[in-house]
């Protein structure tokens, strides 16, 4: 323990900056600090016992201070955790809806509602029918159009079985809710391809961004330009190409390429000021990333990753930087096996304001991270008592936190102030 200490001390500070952003650099962990971190992630909870990656010792040298294990924090927001709903087989996505229940995705294959008194409706008529979805497909995403008070649109993605072993066949769809809200209607196919579609989030000119993963733990797929394996992908609400997509006079690229170079992404939401895109993104072992998209830009997998591919193996060597590529604004290891993500702008929790909040799956956790001038400052590991693995986290018109565990017996919770 006390090497790996001066270590990590010894790391903080010989490192330079290696952008502008860097050169504004958050204060360095001290020693206390980075004891505590290292404690916590090797013993996760007493009472869930240890996290499956927590024995992963893999420590590559972060690229500038402050991209990875920032110092940990507990938090000054006193709150309490109710549970909305239970008896979800194994949900992925919710959508508050104005009538006030929530529009629930079920990976298995459908889409239920929830009322406030947390009865979970019979499947939703309509809902495209997924026979024997793959392992890491089935019903992903669900959003409201911007308008659906006026259009009652909804976007929603699935994965299914292809023709041929492996093979997964992603779909990012547009439907009408019903006003009773028991079935959906005019389904239309927007966009489908050899693809994981994981989360929709519509941007503030109205398009849809998709995060579309790759989950082969080296690659090829994220640099191809040809493939929407391992890519985010910017499509019009109708399905047409967006006249300024940055790949449109790229020969051979797919023209919804929007950012490439990503593994396995499965949280993203707007930066509630600048309106950029923020995603989370599992690498296979270790290297949980926290990325800015910004359009065109490479992202760097599998050819740069601060984690490992499944077996241990190194990804390409262990290398971590290359020139025309990103770095991420900050990475985990070992691995939190990162989820749904947000933006908390709401005012019930006052000392959470603009804070980010991200589901962990592996990691049985819910990470909060404070922001500053778009660098992480400070991290707290949250929910870790309840041992389970959380899959979305969303912000409800009520201004409190909502919460979905990956589980046959999935629950809703709500993180509230305390009373």
């Amino acid at each position: 323990m006390p090497e790996l200490i001066k270590w990590f001390v010894a790391l903080t500070s010989t490192l330079l900056a290696v952008s502008a952003a860097a050169q504004v650099a958050p204060p360095r962990p001290t020693p206390e600090q980075l004891e505590a971190t290292f404690k916590e992630d090797q013993l996760g909870d007493e009472k869930c016992g240890i996290p499956r990656n927590a024995a992963d010792d893999y420590r590559p040298t972060p690229a500038f201070d402050g991209q990875t294990r920032a110092p940990r924090v507990a938090g000054k927001q006193p709150y309490d955790v109710e549970v909305v709903a239970s008896g979800l087989d194994r949900p992925f996505a919710l959508a508050f809806l104005p009538s006030g229940r929530l529009l629930v995705t079920i990976r298995p294959g459908g889409m239920r509602t929830v009322d406030k008194d947390g009865r979970v409706s019979e499947p939703l008529a309509g809902v495209p029918l997924l026979k024997d979805p793959p392992r890491l497909g089935g019903m992903q995403d669900v959003i409201l159009d911007a308008r659906f008070s006026r259009n009652r649109t909804i976007y929603f993605s699935y994965v299914a079985a292809g023709t041929t072993a492996n093979e997964m066949i992603g779909t990012i769809a547009s439907a009408k809710l019903a006003k009773d809200e028991k079935s959906i209607d005019a389904v239309k196919v927007l966009r489908e391809g050899k693809m994981i579609p994981r989360r929709i989030v519509q941007a503030r000119d109205g398009t849809l961004l998709i995060l579309a993963a790759e989950v082969a733990s080296g690659g090829p797929n994220p640099q191809s330009l040809e493939s929407l394996m391992g890519k985010v992908l910017r499509i019009n609400t109708d399905g047409t190409i967006p006249k300024n997509n940055p790949y449109l006079k790229t020969a051979s690229a797919d023209p919804a390429l929007y950012a490439i170079g990503f593994r396995d992404q499965q949280g993203a939401a707007l930066h509630p000021k600048t309106g950029e895109l923020w995603a989370v993104e599992n690498e296979p072992r270790g290297g949980d990333e926290l990325n800015i998209i910004r359009a065109g830009k490479n992202y760097g997998f599998p050819v740069i990753s601060y984690g490992r591919e499944n077996n241990g193996n190194l990804i390409n060597g262990g290398k971590t930087s290359e020139a025309g590529m990103e770095q991420p604004s900050y990475f985990w290891t070992p691995s939190v096996a990162l989820s749904g993500m947000i933006f908390y702008t709401g005012n019930k929790l006052p000392g959470w304001k603009n804070n980010i909040f991200i589901g962990g799956l592996s990691g049985l956790q819910v990470v909060r991270l404070e922001i500053k001038d778009d660098r992480v400052v400070a991290e707290e590991k949250l929910l870790r008592d309840r041992c389970r693995r959380f899959r979305d986290v969303r912000q409800g018109p009520d201004g409190l936190i909502y919460v979905i565990t990956d589980d046959t017996n999935g629950e809703i919770l709500r993180i509230r102030p305390q009373a």
